[in-house]
């Protein structure tokens, strides 16, 4: 006897033998799938102090980066007023100089040679330190470890060779940077994640006093010493 053709069964009840738990088990599983991997309780602190210990070394050098080129941009500045001290102290001088008396002259004088020594210690200042370069360098280091310490978070893995292995791409991306940030980028990069108000101040008056303190006294002192002593 011929077993009768079995009729397929219609769409609605292929969708109701689905149940919603099977679904929703389907989903979690693709979902747990795409996740990273990570150990049920396994310990990842050595990966979140690689994350801590990027974290800052990426702020401290994108702030070297920045200050070297606001030092770069002051020292230009500073130099070509400076210059221009000089130059018109002594258009001054020679313009007017029948018109003023010889304690005048002298003060003018002095104020020029003083414009003209803050022209030269400012522009040696500039090519031994170059400021631009320097700046270049950190940036470039600050976004390779940045690139790492991105795909360190997406990981977030347990795994001591992994971890190894990151730390390694870590230290060549530093020591491919022939310059070191400085403290005060360090505490700069301290400072904007939340530390004491009495910190973050000090950080900020030694970033001040780094990068505007010597730039702000070339340009101050040769009017002040005019005006003080006319």
């Amino acid at each position: 006897m011929t077993n009768p053709t079995r009729r397929p069964l219609p769409a609605a009840d292929a969708r109701s033998r689905v149940s919603p738990g099977v679904v929703s088990s389907i989903e979690e599983a693709i979902a747990a799938r795409r996740a990273p991997l990570v150990l049920a309780g396994a310990d990842t602190g050595a990966a979140d102090q690689l994350i801590h210990a990027m974290g800052t070394v990426k702020a401290a050098r994108f702030n070297a980066a920045a200050r070297l080129e606001r030092k770069h941009a002051l020292s230009l500045f500073a130099m070509s007023m400076v210059s221009l001290y000089f130059v018109g102290l002594s258009v001054w001088q020679a313009v007017y100089a029948a018109a003023i008396d010889e304690a005048t002259g002298r003060l003018i004088t002095l104020v020029s040679i003083l414009s003209s020594i803050f022209t030269l210690v400012l522009a040696l200042i500039e090519s031994m330190n170059d400021y631009k370069i320097k700046a270049h360098h950190m940036h470039a280091c600050a976004l390779a470890v940045n690139d790492i310490l991105h795909e360190l978070k997406l990981v977030r893995t347990a795994d001591p060779a992994l971890v190894q292995d990151f730390r390694r791409r870590y230290n060549e991306a530093v020591r491919s940077c022939p310059y070191n940030h400085a403290r005060v980028d360090y505490l700069m990069a301290r400072a904007e994640r939340g530390v004491p108000w009495t910190e973050a101040t000090w950080a900020h008056l030694r970033y001040a006093c780094d990068v505007y303190a010597l730039y702000g006294l070339c340009l101050s002192i040769p009017p002040l010493v005019l005006v003080l002593f006319r």
